[in-house]
């Protein structure tokens, strides 16, 4: 069994101290094995706020994968934002740009969809499928598998027209052939669990996506502050909602599924 605690949206520089405090105090009490962060460290990509973000999760005790988010490029600073977009993220937080990790049991890799000329929306490049391909194709047959990245690959529920991260069609299709169980994102602040193949009927293996909404931001968007557990057992996958209620984080919500020939079955369904 292997336990993942997947935060993301951190955006230092809106950070709710009291959230903030709480989440490291909940993370404390969650045994896991790796803490995934899909992206946005910072609001605006200042220096100030990369330290305050390091210093923050150099305070949970656990081997990390961390992948940047659009707010992790300076929006404002034109020659930044083209010229050096990551510099501050990787002076200040890691040189992985490239970062995974495997056990015995799980194999995980993280990719950088945040992009200089789609500030927004995000991108996978070929390059990045290919070297995803390498590592996934490398681990042994039995390993769970799973992809962090910032920029949704699945629309939310109540938004079927929400932007997804461009050039997820090829990249589905090669987590597809690697037979990749599970990818967690970012990036709207909501979430949410869904299968792959309703929204990309090409996909014909089932593919989790687990959605994380903001950690300790106080960029809501009308949602709690809120963090996953992911637990893996087996044919077995856990996703544990964790949200703020004003005083501490707290089960909100668990979806639990099963893999058989068919693909993720939602369990009790």
């Amino acid at each position: 069994m292997r336990r993942i605690v997947h935060i993301s949206d951190l955006h230092f520089g809106t950070e709710a101290s009291e959230v903030a405090d709480g989440l490291l105090a909940d993370i404390q009490r969650q045994p896991a094995h790796l803490l995934a962060v899909s992206g946005d460290l910072t609001q605006r990509a200042r220096q100030g706020q990369f330290a305050a973000a390091r210093a923050y999760l150099e305070r949970i005790e656990l081997p990390k994968i961390i992948v940047p988010g659009n707010h992790d490029i300076p929006l404002y600073n034109v020659a930044a934002r083209f010229g050096w977009p990551l510099r501050n993220y990787r002076r200040l937080v890691t040189t992985q740009m490239r970062p995974t990790f495997h056990d015995d049991e799980m194999a995980v890799a993280g990719v950088n969809t945040a992009r200089s000329n789609r500030w927004k929306d995000g991108r996978i490049s070929r390059r990045q499928i290919d070297e995803l391909r390498n590592y996934f194709q490398a681990q042994p047959a039995a390993t769970f598998k799973i992809l962090v990245a910032h920029h949704p690959f699945i629309p939310p529920v109540n938004d079927a027209s929400a932007t997804l991260v461009d050039g997820a069609k090829a990249a589905l299709g090669m987590l597809e052939s690697c037979e990749c169980h599970l990818i967690l994102a970012g990036h709207l602040h909501l979430a949410y669990t869904g299968d792959v193949r309703p929204h990309h009927v090409e996909i014909k293996r089932s593919i989790l996506v687990a959605q994380a909404g903001t950690a300790i931001s106080r960029r809501r968007r009308e949602e709690p502050n809120a963090y996953n557990v992911v637990i893996v057992d087996g044919d077995c996958l856990q996703i544990e909602v964790r949200a703020w209620n004003g005083s501490r984080f707290a089960a909100t919500g668990t979806s639990e599924f099963r893999q058989s020939e068919q693909g993720w079955t939602p369990l009790g369904k």
